[in-house]
């Protein structure tokens, strides 16, 4: 029972309807020149129709060439606050309150997306990740970024915004002026705590003035760097002490910059525990009478109310959960638990695609970002849909053309739902993958959608269904390439092992294949088997993996003792072991008791060209395509819902 999770509370003079807050995530929805975008506006309305308390949204730029990101907003210049008050207009529709945080990269941003500007920060240093040389502001440019940031503030409270929130964490402007690690400044602004923190003094104090003494202003500041000489929890106490005696109506506590270990990271990779900041959070919360907000890998109800009722934090961030699931809290109102789409920490589509420049996505939600499309509304016609397939990706087709009103049946040629992905949620510190599956199937049930598992889709089937339309999502298989022994006894699946089709002997087992698939399942074999060896005929492992997670797995792996033969091409599989060519173009033999095939998978489509005998309307979609990852499959398969 959710006791805590819906009962209002204040931040300052606004009265918050609920505990869940929507933290501020870049999304690249907006212009270049910092305009809000419908784009942007249907995004943060849906979160506001699914029940969020509070809405904060992402970082607004300060000043013209403050930018980390190419298309985020701005409140630099007077016309771009209509924008914000059609935001502010549609989000008030609703019980929801929104807040907007205003910011400034500092150091961490680039020319490419801030106007062609060299970046700047309290020193001449340089982002580890973005690698762009920051130039050192002078007193005169500290003073006029306070200006900015009061004026920015102003024209939020314009806009209608029900509070402002100051980013002073992540390794940002604000931030950088903070932390030792990257402040070498020895005038007034640099040194002794007092003089660090000067500047968000005085930037506390231009907002202030701009808004007024009624309008709530909250502080967002991490509470660990995490990197060596970094700020860390034993100044945090004293900081937020400091932030309490300014005047901020709320403390926002996160974590990490942009240097910081991928287990310190903002944005938490799938190995991160779950309520990471909450025991901070809780110390802070005895030292502050202001209310606060705690975020990172607190994705489920009921740990959040939890967490409250604890009395570790007032309120809680889901960020990434609001994009999987924007209705979250209204399904965890009803008890609708089960029907939730949580957040798996992939970082595919939130973290990857902003690092390649594009617009965030999400694997468990294609339709993020999309809002605006109104992608869902019911077909002219309802068609009889045939889904072949009851992998990620059929089963997103599936939905989605129900949801369309099409009449919808699933079938499924294991015993089991979940494709690839099922054996995707075995390998260490993956089991939450098994969410997103169990939570497709039980809206198919909601949707009264059939699923026929252990059937095999044939020629007489679908001649007897005459169906108007044929998904094909039938996935891929794993590849076996023409190696000699590899069909041999001691030759095993990667999906073998994970899905526990194989036991795993005493004695060396060779992992053929440094990808993705074969670096976790020789991750999880190692948990029961200390003598695994990973053979990869590239120079590189894990190639084809997130790099924050693939940071995080080869520290995994190392630990338990994965070794790794890079440059080693498979030559033959034997019955005691196995043999390959090394760099040099030598034949090297290695003892295997077991040899475990993780040389990837090919497209596998047997149904196709025999449905299209029989249907006009065929659309093969994920793997059956191409073998790739599951953000595409998944994507692929919501397209294929709104065009049926």
């Amino acid at each position: 029972m959710l006791t805590e999770l819906f009962t209002p509370k204040k931040i300052g003079s606004c009265t918050i309807p609920n505990r869940l807050v929507v933290p501020a995530m870049v999304t690249n929805y907006c212009t270049e020149d910092g305009m809000i975008t419908e784009r942007y506006i249907r995004y943060m309305e849906e979160k506001a129709k699914g029940g969020f308390g509070l809405l904060i949204t992402e970082d607004y730029a300060v000043e013209e060439h403050g930018k980390g990101y190419k298309y985020i907003p701005g409140l630099y210049r007077d016309d771009q606050i209509e924008g914000s008050r059609q935001l502010t207009d549609r989000i008030h529709q609703y019980p929801s309150k929104i807040f907007c945080q205003i910011y400034h990269p500092g150091r961490q941003s680039s020319p490419a997306v801030n106007g062609g500007v060299q970046p700047i920060a309290p020193s001449p240093t340089k982002c580890p990740l973005c690698m762009s040389l920051a130039r050192e502001m002078s007193v005169d440019e500290i003073q006029e970024m306070v200006k900015n940031f009061g004026n920015a503030a102003g024209r939020a409270k314009q806009a209608g915004f029900d509070g402002v929130e100051v980013h002073a964490a992540h390794g940002y402007l604000i931030s950088s002026f903070l932390s030792p690690l990257i402040n070498k400044r020895t005038d007034e602004y640099g040194g002794c705590f007092d003089n660090r923190v000067r500047f968000l003094d005085e930037i506390y104090a231009a907002v202030r003035k701009a808004v007024g003494e009624d309008f709530p202003v909250t502080v967002r500041f991490s509470r660990n760097e995490f990197v060596m000489g970094g700020r860390t929890e034993a100044e945090t106490y004293e900081l937020v002490r400091h932030m309490e005696e300014l005047g901020f109506d709320g403390i926002h506590v996160t974590n990490g910059i942009y240097q910081s270990p991928p287990l310190g990271q903002a944005i938490g990779p799938m190995f991160l525990d779950h309520g990471f900041n909450m025991d901070v959070a809780e110390q802070i919360r005895k030292m502050v009478s202001i209310p606060v907000i705690v975020t990172n890998r607190i994705n489920d109800p009921h740990m959040a109310d939890t967490i409250i009722k604890m009395g570790k934090a007032d309120f809680i961030g889901m960020g990434r959960g609001s994009i999987t699931d924007p209705y979250l809290p209204e399904k965890a109102r009803a008890g609708k638990f089960d029907q939730i789409r949580y957040c798996v920490a992939c970082l595919q589509g939130c973290e990857m695609e902003l690092f390649l420049g594009n617009c965030v996505t999400c694997l468990v939600n294609p339709s993020v970002g999309r809002e605006y499309e109104d992608n869902l509304k019911a077909a002219a016609v309802s068609k009889k849909v045939m889904v072949i397939g009851g992998g990620p990706a059929g089963l997103m087709a599936a939905e989605t053309a129900a949801k369309r009103g099409h009449k919808v049946t699933v079938y499924e040629a294991q015993d089991h739902l979940g494709g690839q992905f099922r054996s995707a949620a075995y390998p260490v510190g993956k089991g939450e993958l098994a969410t997103f599956v169990s939570s497709l199937r039980k809206s198919l049930e909601v949707l009264h959608v059939p699923v026929h598992l252990s059937t095999e889709v044939t020629e007489d089937l679908i001649k007897a269904e005459k169906p108007d339309a044929v998904v094909v999502a039938t996935g891929a298989r794993p590849l076996m390439p023409p190696i000699p022994g590899l069909d041999g006894s001691n030759v095993c699946t990667a999906e073998d092992v994970l899905l526990g089709r194989r036991d795993i002997p005493n004695g060396p087992v060779v992992v053929c294949g440094g990808g993705e698939v074969g670096g976790e399942t020789a991750g999880f074999i190692a948990q029961t088997n200390h003598d695994v060896t990973i053979l990869e005929m590239r120079d590189e492992i894990l190639m084809d993996m997130m790099p924050v997670n693939k940071i995080v797995l080869m520290d995994l792996n190392h630990k338990a003792g994965v070794r790794v033969l890079t440059g080693a091409k498979v030559a033959e599989v034997e019955n005691d072991g196995i043999v390959y060519t090394d760099k040099n173009g030598s034949r090297v033999k290695m003892p295997a008791a077991l040899v475990v095939s993780a040389f990837g998978y090919k497209a596998y489509d047997p149904i196709s060209e025999i449905a299209g005998k029989y249907c006009g309307e065929v659309c093969k979609i994920g793997c059956s395509v191409k073998a790739g990852n599951a953000l595409t499959a998944v994507r692929e398969g919501y397209e294929a819902g709104i065009k049926i």
